[in-house]
């Protein structure tokens, strides 16, 4: 056997029972990798420092027995992402379609509703709460 299968084994042997990397630790090493380049191209030791910070926690991450903690962090983390991504692609299709459609809220629920433009004063009932109100397109 060669140098780097054993190599290989040993680290194997190292990692089993140990987390990993996940999407978390990915995208947290992103971006300390991120901050490292920003705050070596600015000067800026806080974004050094926090660069440094962020590998350090990615670390702790990837190498912790307490698996189950981490795939609790990472589901919470994958559900914000998830929820980051929705909001941003309504609001794109919002952005679209803002020449067709007039958006407004619910002033009872706060609910986004939308009306087709240049229909007139027209009487809304809110399908979350059934509140009924007037709204201009």
């Amino acid at each position: 056997m060669s140098f780097f299968h054993r190599l290989a084994r040993r680290f194997m042997a190292f990692m089993s029972g140990r987390n990993g990397i996940d999407q978390l630790a990915f995208i947290s090493l992103m971006v300390s990798l991120a901050l490292q380049l920003i705050g070596s191209l600015t000067g800026s030791a806080l974004l050094l420092f926090l660069s440094f910070a962020l590998y350090g926690w990615t670390l702790f991450r990837v190498f912790s027995r307490k698996s189950y903690k981490r795939e609790e962090e990472n589901k919470k983390f994958m559900g914000w992402l998830f929820q980051m991504n929705t909001k941003t692609r309504q609001f794109l299709m919002r952005l679209k379609l803002r020449k067709e459609y007039k958006y407004f809220k619910c002033p009872q629920c706060g609910a986004l509703l939308r009306l087709k433009r240049g229909e007139g004063e027209k009487d809304i009932c809110c399908p979350k709460c059934q509140h009924r109100f007037k709204q201009k397109s």
